[in-house]
Parts: C-alpha cells; structure tokens; sequence
C-alpha cells in the first residue's frame, strides 16, 4: 500500500533561501552564463537522435531503418521522469489511451532457421536477461519490464486532496471543510498565493508545433507532467514537465534554471532535457514546459508502495539502487551544482538503468532566492547555507531510511531523526548500517559525509558486511584509506603456550598492545594528491631513515615552484606522527598532530594509536569509535575496537567485562566474515568464543583459516588446544581425543611444534583414562596405536625424549628426560 511519508504527487517544497547580496554573479551562475545552450540548438538535431533499438519507436516516417533495427515498440523507448511513480489512489491506466499510438514499426516475425546447411549468414535471437547486478555488481536483482507509455497516462488527473499543499508556504489547500467543497483552484488563506491543480494541456494539443500531448501522467513538484510524442524527432516518446502556476515568477525561473542545467549535462544516471518550450495557457498567459527524453520504468516510490507496511524494501536493493545513483551526484557536485531532491519519488529504474529524474530543483552551490525542494528529506540548515554538497548527501541518507525503515510520520510527511534499534529490528541487526545513516543525516552538516565519493566508498563497504552476513561468503574490499593490515596479531599467543615443552619458558597467552598497534593498518595518502610524490620516501621500513626521508620532503616542498601544494603540511605531519608511532614515541606523535584540525579522522586514528602505546585503553576505545563512526564501511577500526576491547578484558579490571567480551566479539566477528584474509580477527573471535563455552564455534572459525595462509598451521594447533581446555580433562569426550588426534596427525612435516602437541594429546589422553574412563571400543586407537594406558605412556615418553634431545639448555633437557622417566610404562625385566 502507499506510503504515507510521500508520494509522487507530494509537492516538492520552495525554502526561501539566505537573503541575495549584491548581484555578483556566484561560480554555478557564471557556468550558466558561459555555457547555457540557447533553446534553438537544445533542440535534438536530427544527425543526432537516430534512434536504437534500446531507446526510440519506429515510425512510419523512419520504416527505411533495416528489419533488423526496426523492430523497436514503444514499451523498450520508455524512459520518464515521474512516471511510474504515479500512487494508487491518484492514477490508474486508461484503456481509452490504448488507442493512442505513435507511429510504429514492426518487424518481421522471426522465421525457424533452415535445418539444411547453407552458406548465407543467419540471425539468432538474444533474450533478455531476467536479472541484473548492482551496487557495484554485488546484489542481483530483477530486471524491470520494458513500460508501455500508454500504460501510465492517468485517466482522470486530479491531484487528491490530501496532496494539495500551497507552492509558496506549504501549507494545504483546496482542502474540502464543513461548509466548502474541495476546491482545484484559488487563493491560498494563509499567503495569499494563488494555487490551480488543473493541467493546463489537454490530449491532442501541440505544443511549439512539435510536442503532442497524450495526457498527464504525474504531478510534480512544480506542476503536471505530461507525456508526449515529438513529431519532428522519430515520433519519440518526451516529457513535457509545466509550471504550478503560469504568475508564479519564482517557478518560471526555476524552470529556465532547469533548462539551462540540464542542456549541458551529459551522465549516463541523469534524465537528458531536450527543449524548453512555452505555450499559452487557457487565460492566454505563456507557461514554460520543459521538454525531456521519457524515462519507463518504475520508480522507487512505486517500489517501496507496492510493500505492505511493516515490510519495507531489502536493505541491500535499497543501498544497490543508491549506490547507482551516487555517481550522478558526484557529478553534479563537480560541478557545483546540487541536487536538492533526492527522494525515491525522483530515482527511476528503468530495463537496464538506474536514472535521476525531475531535476528541478537543481541550484548552484549556495545559490540564493527560492530553494525546492521536499520536506521530511530537504537538509535542516539550507535555507542558511544554501545548496551544499553537504545538503545532497543528507537527502541521501533520508532516502536510504524512506526506503528501509518504517520512518514516523506525521500529515503525510516524514519527520525528521532515525528510529532507535530498540523499535527498528533492522538497524539492530545491521548497525553499521544505522552509523552509515547517523553519519549522512547529521543535523551538522560539517559532520556527513565530505562527498558523494567517499559515500559511495562507506555504503558499498556497508553493502559487503551485510551481504557476508545474509550469504555466509566473504565479501572483502580493498580500503582506499587504509593500507592493508601491516602484520597479524594474536595468532601465536595460545599455541606458543606448548614451546614451554621445548625450552622450559613461560609464556603469556595475552595479546600486548605494542603488537596490536605495529599490526594495525594506517591511513594512505590519495594516490592523485599532489603531495604523494613528495612523500613517498617516508614510507621506508626503517623509521628513523623515514624521519630522514620527512626532513627531506619538506626542504623539497619548500623548493618548489609556486610553494608546497596545499595538502602537503597535513600530509607530511601525518607521515611524522605515524614514523614517531612506529619508534614507540606516543607523547611526540600527539605533539605532532596538535599542529592539525581535530575534524580530521585520521587525527583520531593516530591518537588512538597513541593510547594504545601508553596502555591508555578506555582512550584509544573512543578513539577508534569516532573513526568508525566516519568510516562505518571500513575494516581497520573495526579491528581495532576488537583488540582494544580485548585488550580491557586481559589487562584491566573492567567492572563490566561482559560488556567489552560483546564488543571484541561482535567486530572480530563482523571483520572475519567480511575479510577471511585478515586472520588476526579469526584467533580473535576464536578466542571470545572459547572463553564464552562456545568451543565448536571458536573451532569452526579457526578452520576458516584458507589454507594457502600462513597461519593456517597455528589455525589448526590453535583449535586442538581449544579442545582439549574445553572442559577438565576427565570430562571431555572420547570424540574430543580422537579430533584432536587427527588434526595433529594432518600437521605437515614441516611443523616444527608437531612433536610437543603430539605429546600434548598423548598426555591428555592418559590422564582421561588414568580419571576412570575408557574407550567405548576394545580395538580403539589413537595416532594409530592401540587406545591402552601402556601405549599411551609409551608414546608420550618417546615424544618428551624427543623434545629432550632439541632442549637448548640442560637444566630443561634434564626435567624433561626425568618427565620421561615418570611416565614410563612400567616393565618386569
């Protein structure tokens, strides 16, 4: 059923703007004046709108077009905007329409291929796909069918009542009350303005001589849109989007805005324009309509009414449909053009595209006067500031929670905030994906995301976690941001627990916070900044020849032609922090990174480093949060809250230690599912799982360990001491011995630990049946000896005299072949 939060015939909303100062032209208007294509060459040139298969009706007039080219209907020309974004309650076909039909051109049946052999070249028939790929090719989804444009002309065109709301104030109008009818046309009480919801162009009316209406088939934000039939271009099918009101100066210029826009815009995700157009309303006055290509299809809107509430679109279509359109808007920004409304009503899906669609409202950076565009989704602070990149990302995230979750509403519209994972099931189980929304909506736009870029980078990041969650298969992603982790942690520290069979050395089993912080990735500088050139000698190995190589950066910076470039000072200081890190100097790394803006999250990152060094864990905790918070798509703090939360558990006395166990287990967890090559993050879940009594999982995720790994070996030992400490060892399972076993007798040859957990499991193994148990078969066996108390000591002796003879020092050597002695099976000679 329809969503009550909007629908294609809410209107899209003017914010009056920051007030305009003298007239200097701003740099989106100068682009206008320099690049605005006058309405006589916007028109599409007949060279240039030969019409494809894929894209444009045959007409009569162009039946030359070979059979096999011609054999285009209507339905595969769709492309509107707005269209399929019709609601329920205030569209439906027409069948009357039907009857209307541009020119078109069938082709020839296809004929069943001549069994005989022949020498001419015959022709097969492609099918269309049923399914297609994307957010970057990760989630499949099914194709849209082609539309019959005929099909979404709206028989009576009458804007529901609940859908009126005045252009200028927003407030409703033509509302029907105790003692008035409803009314489609008159003054607004509140402002004054006048409002008229009737269309202006009727069925058979040509528009400049060209454009034949064929009837309304949505109402936008700035008035009907009415599809058409360009009889001067291969009668193909066009929008001709009008005006709210033909007095309305403030609309008439968004709509030359429009125009001029758009005449110049050229990106596979956004509606073309063709023509700007006038024509005289009713009362004689000039009404400007827009002229663009129509797009078929469906629109997210159309989408999202066809669920019935609770139920609201996958979380991961949802984000594959964003994610096709956030290029657009990077585009538009490079331009410094913004959006200004973003909202599922305006994404259509066609066949085989994802497009923008009704770019009215589209503004220049910090443009002033009248801003458009839809409450519930339009960013808090524009009409202060002005279009931003900033306001397009915030509509972004609104449009990713319309589309998602089941948002409060109040009047029909959206209001603002997210819900809490408390009352929305989806956020709690996929919380990167609330932080992802958090970050885009930010009431401060200074806090979103710095660009469409970088959104796309964290969405898809959030894509992949999600999808490794719902298909159990990894979904790993090269990070942009972060280098690779530099080494692994935490992978030797239960197994070197048995080298203590070797040289008689204890050993912790705890993680150290030195190692974690040296494994750790660290943030990359932009391959395309100006200042990568100049920095790359800091990344040698050895760090005090790297704070050489800083020295020398600088010095080079300063002889530069025309100076350093602009990024360099943050870049290099980056660079020295990071080398100062690497030397163990937490307190100069901190001194360093003062000389830097805290809204940099890579300062987050350093200094969490930094508290790590200094065993500060609660800081270097909070630390990484806030760079998660930033990134939410990205692996490395991830990683880093999980060691960091460990950390707590094995050095401090948390009063809560079941708390920071659900951390360290949670972002181990999510990292190791997404990423099976960081293998740091699979000991570590392993060993949270363990510890929480769930020793088959701990075991399952250490076998995720590829083989071609190098930790694949201490994997397997680690999983054979989880085991065996799963419980004391008159408890355990026979089963247990026996796994345990196997494993170790998979162990390659050359596994240098093979013999200690070989006598480790021989040991076990005696001490289970000296506490009373027993195999349940006589002719049991274990590392393919019979499974008696004699051949176990007789194993174990011969393992500790191996170990014996490899001792590096005598006093260990010694304990050892006495160990030997003491289990030695005892014999009557």
């Amino acid at each position: 059923m329809p969503d009550p939060g909007e629908s294609s015939s809410g209107p899209t909303e003017s914010v009056p703007g920051p007030p305009r100062p003298d007239p200097e032209p701003t740099s989106a208007q100068r682009h206008d004046q320099t690049q605005a294509v006058p309405p006589e060459t916007a028109a599409v040139a007949p060279e240039t709108a030969a019409v494809s298969p894929e894209t444009a009706a045959a007409s009569p007039e162009t039946a030359a077009v070979s059979p096999e080219t011609a054999a285009v209907s209507p339905e595969t020309a769709a492309v509107s905007p707005e269209t399929a974004a019709v609601s329920p309650e205030t569209a439906a076909a027409s069948p009357e329409t039907s009857a209307v039909e541009p020119g078109t051109v069938a082709g020839p049946e296809p004929t069943r291929a001549d069994s005989r052999p022949s020498g001419r070249s015959g022709r097969t028939v492609r099918t269309r796909p049923t399914v297609r790929r994307l957010g970057a090719g990760l989630v499949p989804i099914s194709t849209v069918p082609p539309v019959d444009p005929r099909s979404v002309v709206l028989t009576d065109p009458v804007v529901a009542e609940a859908r009126r709301f005045c252009w200028r104030c927003g407030k409703p109008v033509g509302r029907a009350t105790a003692g008035h009818p409803a009314t489609t046309s008159g003054v607004c009480e509140v402002c004054g303005a006048p409002y008229d919801f009737r269309p202006y162009l009727s069925v058979g009316d040509r528009v400049a001589g060209q454009y034949e209406i064929q009837g309304c088939i949505a109402h936008g934000g700035l008035g009907w849109i009415f599809l058409a039939v360009d009889r001067n271009v291969s009668n193909r099918w066009v929008v001709l989007k009008g005006l709210l009101h033909s007095g309305d100066a403030e609309a008439q210029a968004v709509a030359v805005a429009e125009r001029q826009y758009l005449a110049e815009l050229a990106h596979h995700s956004i509606v073309k324009i063709h023509n700007f157009v006038e024509h005289p309303s009713p009362e004689g006055v000039p009404v400007g309509y827009i002229v663009m290509e129509y797009v078929g299809g469906r629109s997210l809107r159309n989408m999202l009414d066809s669920y019935e509430r609770p139920d609201r679109m996958p979380v991961t279509e949802a984000i594959a449909y964003v994610l096709e359109i956030l290029p657009a808007l990077e585009y538009l920004h490079s331009l410094e053009l913004a959006y200004n409304d973003l909202k599922p009503d305006n994404i259509m899906v066609t066949e085989d595209q994802v497009k923008l669609i009704d770019l009215g409202a589209v503004a220049g950076f910090e443009s002033y006067g009248n801003l458009y565009g839809t409450r519930g989704f339009q960013a808090p602070e524009i009409a202060k500031t002005g279009p931003t990149a900033a306001s397009d990302i915030y509509t972004v995230g609104r449009t990713l929670a319309a589309l998602t979750l089941n948002l409060p509403t109040e009047k029909g519209r959206y209001l603002d905030g997210l819900p809490e994972p408390d009352s929305e099931p989806l956020l709690a189980r996929y919380e990167f994906f609330h932080r992802l929304l958090l970050r885009a909506t930010d009431p401060d736009p200074a806090r979103r995301f710095p660009s469409a870029r970088v959104m796309t980078t964290q969405l898809t990041g959030v894509l992949r976690e999600i999808l490794a969650t719902e298909t159990g298969t990894e979904q790993p992603q090269l990070s942009t941001v972060f280098s690779p982790p530099r080494t692994s942690f935490g992978t030797e520290e239960l197994v070197a627990q048995t080298d203590s069979y070797v040289d008689g050395a204890e050993r912790s089993k705890n993680l150290r916070a030195r190692d974690v912080a040296a494994a750790l990735p660290v943030p990359v500088i932009d391959p395309s900044d100006p200042s990568a050139a100049l920095l790359a000698g800091t990344v040698h190995p050895e760090p005090r020849h790297a704070l050489d190589a800083v020295r020398t950066a600088r010095q080079r910076a300063a002889a530069e032609p025309g100076g350093a470039p602009e990024s360099f000072e943050a870049e290099c200081t980056f660079a020295e922090a990071r080398i100062h890190l690497d030397l163990g100097q937490p307190a100069a790394a901190r001194d360093v990174l003062r000389r830097i803006e805290d809204d940099d999250w890579r300062v987050d990152w350093y200094r969490g480093l930094a508290a790590l060094l200094e065993l500060d864990y609660q800081r270097a905790f909070d630390r990484f949060d806030a760079v998660l918070q930033a990134l939410p798509g990205e692996v490395a703090p991830k990683l880093a809250l999980a060691a960091t939360a460990e950390l707590v558990l094995q050095h401090w006395d948390s009063p809560d230690p079941g708390q920071w166990r659900r951390y360290a287990e949670k972002f181990y967890a999510t990292v190791w599912r997404t990423d099976r090559g960081v293998v740091s993050a699979a000991f570590g879940l392993a060993r949270q799982l363990s510890a929480a009594g769930r020793v088959v999982e701990a075991v399952r995720a250490l076998d995720e360990v590829p083989a071609a790994s190098r930790h694949y070996g201490e994997a397997r030992m680690t999983a054979v001491l989880m085991l065996l400490t799963a419980a004391p060892v008159a408890e355990l399972g026979e089963s247990t011995l026996h796994i345990a076993a196997a494993r170790v007798q998979a162990l390659p040859p050359s596994e240098h630990r093979a013999n200690q957990m070989r006598v480790l499991v021989l040991g076990s193994a005696l001490a289970w049946l000296r506490a009373g148990n027993a195999p349940k078969l006589p002719d049991a066996t274990l590392f393919g000896e019979p499974f008696t108390e004699r051949e176990l000591r007789q194993g174990t002796e011969t393992g500790l005299r191996g170990l014996a003879r490899t001792a590096p020092g005598r006093t260990h050597r010694y304990a050892l072949i006495d160990l030997a002695n003491a289990i030695r099976a005892k014999t009557w000679v």
